[in-house]
Formats: C-alpha cells, structure tokens, sequence
C-alpha cells in the first residue's frame, strides 16, 4: 500500500494497523494527521522516506494542536526493519496513566512517539518535538535500532529511553542532536558510570568533541539548541519551517567522509537540512580562501592542526556579529594595494562583524600581513607569537585588539609590526598578562586608551609608534608592569600621554609626550619609572607636566 501527498491530508480517527507480512510506503511531503488517542500501530513494516524540499509529517489532527493529542507509533516486528527519513513528528506520545484496562497495560511498553518493542527500525534525519513523553522508546532484548542525524527537542521526557531490557552496547545511536527535553537527553537503565573506576556512560556524558568542536558524547550526540528558522511551537505542523539556520549545531555535524548532504558538506541534523551557497562561510573551515568574496553566515572555525591560508585580495563580507576562530594556524598574505579585506556587509544598517580569536591548541602561531579589518568588535588573541604586520583595524566597538596569551616572555611576545589603528573602542592595544611587541604602528582616536597595559612583568616593548587623539591616555599601565618605550611620540590625548599605578617601572627613552589634557607623565601607587631624554611638553597642567608620587630610581 502506499500513501502520497493528498489534500485534505489524511486523517486518522481510530488505531491505524499494518497487519503482520504488509507493508506500507508513504510517499514524501505527505501529512497524516491523528484524530483523538490512536495509535499507528506497525505489526508489519512501514517506509516513510521524505525528502529535504518534501519531508513526511506525523501530527494531530486538533486545530489547536497540544502536546499528548494522539498516542503516537509503535513498532513491534522483529522480522521487519521499518523506516522513517526526513520526517517530522509533533503533538503525539500520550502520556498513559490508565494501568487497570487492556489498553492502557499495553500502552506501559510504549512510552514515546516512536515506541519500539523488539524491532529494529531506522530512523533517519528527523524531527521529534513537542510531545508528551519520550521521543523514543525501547524496549525488549531483540531492539536493535539505528537512530542517527535526528533532532530531538522540546518534548515533555527523554530524548530517547530503554528500559532494562536494553542492551546499550548494540545500539546505534549517533549524530543526534538531544536538546531542551523535560528529562535527561538519554535514559538507558543498563548504561550506568562506574564514577569511582572512571568509566563514563555510552550515550550522554560528554566525552569530546565533533567536527564542529562541539561538545558531545562518545557517539557524537549533541545536547545544544539546533536553531529552526522557525518551529511555531501551538500551531499547525505544515504552517512550521524545520530548516536550519546558518549557525546550528546541527549544521555539518556528522561524520567525516560519509553520508553528505545534497549540498555535499557533511550530514546535518534533522529534517530539512542547511543549504550552504557557493562562497559562503560558516562552521569549519579546511580549505584555502583565494582572490574572491566570500560571505560569512556565522563564525567560521580553523580546528586544530588545520593551516588555511587566504591569498592576497580577498573580500571577506559578514552578515552578523560573527568571528574566525582560529585553533589551528591562519596565514593571511595580503600585499600592498590588493589586501585582504574582512569587513561588515552593510554599514549603512549598523552592522558588524565580531572580528577573529586565536586560540591556543598547540599548531604553530598564525601570520597576519596585509589585512584590513572595518567595522568589528574586536580581535583576541590567546596565543603566543602570533605576528600582525602591516594590518589596519578600523572602526572597532570594543576595542582593537585584546592579548590575553598568559605568556610574559618577550620572546613568546604577539606583534604588531607597522600596524594602524583607527576609532577602536576603549583601547587599541589591551594586554593581559601577556607579551607584546608594538612597532612602528599609528594608533588614532580610542574612546579610552591608546595602549592598556597589565601586569605584563617586562613582556612589553612600545617602539616608534604614534598615539594620537585618544580620549584618555596614550599609555597605560597597572599592576607591575614595567615595559620599555622607546622613540614614541604620545600627542593629543585627553588626560595623560603616559600613566601608571600599583608597582609599575617602565622605562621611557626618547619619547615625544606632547599636548596631553593634564599630566604627561603621570606614576602613581608605588611606581617608579626610568625616565631619560624625553620630550614632555605643552600638556594641560604646564607646571606639571611630570608627575610621580615617589622619587624615579
């Protein structure tokens, strides 16, 4: 028998039966819609294979549809492999509290919108979601189900359940995506940890991480938001859109060189996966970027042990505040007059992009030449060595750049080598407890700090460099910091060209600190600054244009 798309869609109002020996083939973008607490009751065999365009929904048929509104299917052939693909289930798994009648005794073995007792059905890039019990349930020792590429959210229990009758270890349940339920994501009553041996459970604990660098179990489970475009959550299930956005985990969550979407990037979760375009960015990125645009539609991931380099005229356009990660190793090769270009879409609507974070996962660190960055919120680096040469970064929210790496040694120092920075939030330049190298770079119009120094230790080094026109302070330092600025000119800035408080010594050679709103220098709270031909003029308070708290060493 089969079942194609009809209009009406069909509509059950009493148990459906597929007797024993028949087999029964639902055709894609076909509804079936239930009437009341009735079953689809599979003793034979049911194919729903759906599509992508076309997925098969499963739902009530009450216009004011609600979780519980019809018992759900049970599956119950051990001689038969049912299947459901690309299909969506909603407002079933009645939640049975009647154990004295016939009826409501049988339905204690089938607690979940897909009821599986001794069968082995495989369900396939789907969606189950709000019900009032489990999505799936299992039970029965003959139970060999394969569950993988599905979602299931929001419903009132477990994402997938097996009483003791279970035997985890012949399950294959993987590359589900198992968020917001009511209960734990699985429930399993012979998967237990051993805590006090370190043995962690099959399915659930998160044991490490997918391809997207997501946090999952041992089967590459995920228990993150899959992000609908919208699920309409009360109302109508053919009203609902079950696609992904660009930024779901679900995304190319699957496994590596298997299975791949019809867009052929790896498997997604769930019904309707995510059409990646030509030259769109999102998720992991393995390959080099060569000279085109390309449009980022969420962060974009380099994992570790992954080099992706990005050739020279590049054109790198956001549609949000997204960032480039970057846990493996990025080489930007921008050249004069054809730089690589990492920008917002559409200024004209406020936009930004996030900018890019370097993180420390053990791959050499990243070079940057020739980059322009406009319109971000900041760049953060946490990984030692990290060079920047010849880069502008302009029109910053945050800040300009953020260096948090934990290493003070110079020789380990992130560099800013001939770097320009413009109208860059509250600091250019922010280092924590880390090492940088600043040189000959222009920094222009911060709202607070030109440079943000602390507790650096002697990790700093200020070489020809401009700061101009910050709102503040050209330099600043706290908690014993003592870095050395030499051959800089500090101008224009709207309190001090340099200050610094809690046990700081820098040493200043050679500066030029002119035409500060108050001090040029200003050492407070234990700090003792080297100071030697420097030039420290015309600043706000002309009589005291120096100023130290104690005598300088």
């Amino acid at each position: 028998m089969t079942l194609v798309p009809v209009d009406p869609p069909y509509i059950i109002t009493a148990d459906y039966v597929i007797p024993e020996g028949v087999t029964v083939t639902v055709m894609e973008g076909t509804e079936i819609m239930v009437a009341g607490l009735n079953w689809i009751d599979v003793q034979g065999k049911i194919v729903a294979t759906g599509s992508a365009e076309h997925p098969i929904i499963f739902t009530s048929a009450n216009s004011a549809p609600d979780l519980g509104q019809w018992r759900g299917i049970k599956l119950h052939n051990p001689n038969e492999v049912s299947e459901f693909d690309h299909c969506i289930f909603t407002y079933g798994a009645y939640f049975e509290t009647d154990t004295l009648s016939d009826r409501g005794r049988d339905a204690q073995n089938y607690k979940g919108m897909l009821a599986i007792n001794n069968s082995s059905p495989r369900i396939t890039r789907s969606v189950v979601t709000q019900i009032q019990n489990n999505a799936v349930f299992l039970t029965g020792s003959n139970s060999r189900p394969v569950i993988r590429y599905n979602v299931f959210t929001r419903n009132d229990a477990s994402g997938v359940r097996g009483d003791a009758t279970i035997d985890p270890t012949t399950l294959d349940i993987s590359y589900n995506c198992i968020s917001e339920n009511s209960a734990p994501g699985f429930i399993l009553s012979n998967d237990n940890p051993d805590d006090s041996l370190g043995i962690h459970r099959i399915f659930g604990d998160p044991t490490t991480i997918n391809v997207n660098l997501d946090s999952c179990d041992s089967h590459f489970n995920i228990d993150l938001l899959p992000l609908f475009n919208d699920p309409r959550e009360g109302e109508l299930t053919n009203l609902a859109d079950y696609s992904l956005q660009s930024c779901s985990p679900c995304v190319d969550a699957g496994p590596v060189g298997a299975d791949l979407d019809p867009d052929a990037t790896r498997a997604d979760m769930g019904a309707i996966p995510y059409a990646q375009a030509a030259g769109e960015l999102r998720g992991r990125l393995e390959t080099n970027l060569g000279n085109a645009v390309y449009r980022m539609s969420c962060d974009v991931v380099i994992p570790p042990g992954v080099t992706v380099t990005i050739s020279e005229g590049a054109r790198i356009e956001a549609t949000g505040l997204f960032n480039i990660e970057v846990y493996g190793r990025l080489l930007v090769n921008g050249v004069h007059g054809n730089e690589v270009d990492l920008c917002a879409c559409q200024t004209t609507n406020g936009d930004f992009v996030g900018g890019m974070i370097f993180f420390d996962r053990g791959d050499e660190p990243s070079v940057v030449r020739h980059l322009i960055v406009r319109d971000f919120n900041r760049v953060v680096v946490n990984k030692a060595g990290v060079r920047f040469e010849d880069c502008q970064f302009q029109s910053g929210f945050l800040g300009g750049a953020l260096v948090a790496t934990g290493v003070t040694a110079i020789d380990s120092a992130v560099v800013f080598d001939n770097c320009e920075f413009t109208n860059v939030g509250a600091s250019a330049v922010e280092v924590l407890s880390s090492s940088a190298k600043i040189h000959n770079t222009w920094i222009n119009g911060s709202r607070g700090q030109g440079i943000s120094l602390n507790n650096v230790g002697t990790g700093v080094e200020i070489y020809n460099t401009i700061v101009e026109a910050c709102s503040v302070t050209a330099v600043s330092m706290e908690d014993f910091c003592s870095p050395r600025i030499v051959n800089n000119t500090f101008t224009g800035t709207g309190y001090y060209g340099v200050h610094m408080k809690n046990n700081c010594q820098p040493t200043l050679l050679n500066n030029i600190i002119v035409n500060s709103g108050r001090y040029g220098i200003l050492a407070q709270f234990s700090s003792a600054p080297f100071i030697d031909y420097n030039d420290v003029w015309n600043n706000g308070l002309r009589d005291n244009t120096l100023r130290i708290t104690r005598p300088t060493r």
